[in-house]
């Protein structure tokens, strides 16, 4: 007589394999999500951030009028770029402007930005940002659609200072791996590159920054460990790191006043105020929000 498995025995056991695979598949998609996402941050980090990096070597990081002019008589000269848009025809470019149509990595839905106004609510504290500059879009070769921002007054930094970071920020790119196809996900195929005005250490910065907050409530001190608790791989981000992430508030989402690792003197350490973009020197012992990044 031959032996066979009876009907709830193949059903039990087909219930088991389905049980394992809603336990190990979403980590293991996540995974191969995560480790994509991150090579499409080193490729647009690469790619802009060096685009930018030889024009301002050149000297004409302040040349260009607004995005579209930046995008057409400059940047065109060192990136491959296949499509250009305008600010009305963004969506033609595979850069979903819809409402509420992305999400940031909250996981909140939101709207596009568009101009700098829209890009950063207080904006307007800065001394050289005009608000009203409208973004410029197009598409590079790897198929990126990306959403520039650009501000022609950016300034250099002064370390010993007070000031207002956003006038800092020279180009800040949102880019889309695959256009207007989903998810529209900050994090998974949405992410930002954003170019600072130039000195010996730093241009361009593509923070992965951590979607959860390590602590509401840390001293300077404390905070690089607080990124340590929340995960081993996680770091502080320096002091232009978080400037940038000051600038992309809204795509990252959930965010307010935060150290970043910089100190001022033994006393103070730097910290960024996501309000009015201030970026400030504050005793150690103060308590502010500390936000990670993968490095």
């Amino acid at each position: 007589m031959k032996k066979a498995f009876t009907l709830a025995e193949v059903l039990i056991t087909l219930g088991i394999i389905g049980v394992v695979a809603v336990l190990v598949l979403p980590p293991f998609i996540r995974g191969i999500k995560d480790k994509d996402y991150a090579t499409a941050r080193k490729k647009a980090l690469a790619t802009i951030g060096q685009g930018v990096r030889i024009i301002t070597i050149n000297s004409g990081i302040g040349d260009a009028a607004d995005a579209q002019d930046f995008v057409e008589n400059h940047l065109k000269k060192q990136i491959k770029i296949i499509k250009t848009c305008d600010n009305d025809n963004l969506r033609k470019c595979g850069i979903e402007t819809r409402t509420d149509k992305i999400k940031n990595l909250n996981g909140t839905s939101i709207t596009m930005p568009t101009t700098l106004h829209t890009l950063v609510d207080y904006i307007y504290f800065g001394e050289t940002t005009k608000t009203d500059t409208p973004s410029y879009g197009f598409v590079m070769t790897n198929g990126y659609a990306v959403n520039l921002f650009y501000n022609p007054n950016c300034m250099p930094d002064d370390p010993n200072a007070n000031h207002w970071g956003q006038d800092r920020v020279c180009v800040n790119a949102i880019y889309d791996m695959n256009g207007l196809a989903g998810p529209n996900q900050v994090g998974q195929d949405i992410g930002f590159v954003t170019v600072l005005y130039p000195d010996v250490a730093s241009v361009a910065y593509a923070p992965d920054v951590v979607e959860n907050n390590a602590t509401n409530s840390s001293t300077f001190d404390n905070a690089p460990q607080a990124c340590i608790n929340q995960n081993p791989d996680y770091t502080l981000p320096n002091r232009d790191e978080l400037l940038v992430m000051y600038y992309n508030q809204k795509i990252i989402g959930g965010l307010y006043y935060s150290w970043p690792s910089s100190e001022a003197t033994p006393e103070l350490g730097w910290y960024q105020n996501f309000f009015n973009g201030n970026r400030e020197r504050r005793p150690k012992s103060d308590f502010y929000v500390v936000r990670c990044l993968r490095r």
